[in-house]
């Protein structure tokens, strides 16, 4: 084989190189893409789970303020004066 043809060889193999690398980045996109859009494109729902969890660390601060201002109460009328 004379140096034109190997050249010839090379460039073809590197385009369908090439050619592969380029379907394999396309299928895996497309896979990504499917796999996402159920969840980043859909938010139906979400507004109602944030106001779930919103209301939950409302009631959980609401119940740790209440313990905190017992206890400080019983303990203020613990105190013994001279």
């Amino acid at each position: 084989m004379d140096r034109q043809a190997v050249a010839n060889q090379l460039r073809e193999t590197a385009r369908s190189a090439v050619e592969t690398v380029i379907a394999v980045f396309t299928v895996l996109r497309a896979y990504i893409s499917a796999r996402l859009t159920p969840v980043v494109g859909d938010e139906r729902g979400e507004i109602a789970s944030w106001v779930v969890v919103t209301a939950l660390v409302i009631v959980a601060a609401i119940a740790i303020v209440g313990i905190v201002v017992t206890k400080l109460t019983t303990t203020a009328n613990n105190i013994q004066t001279p």
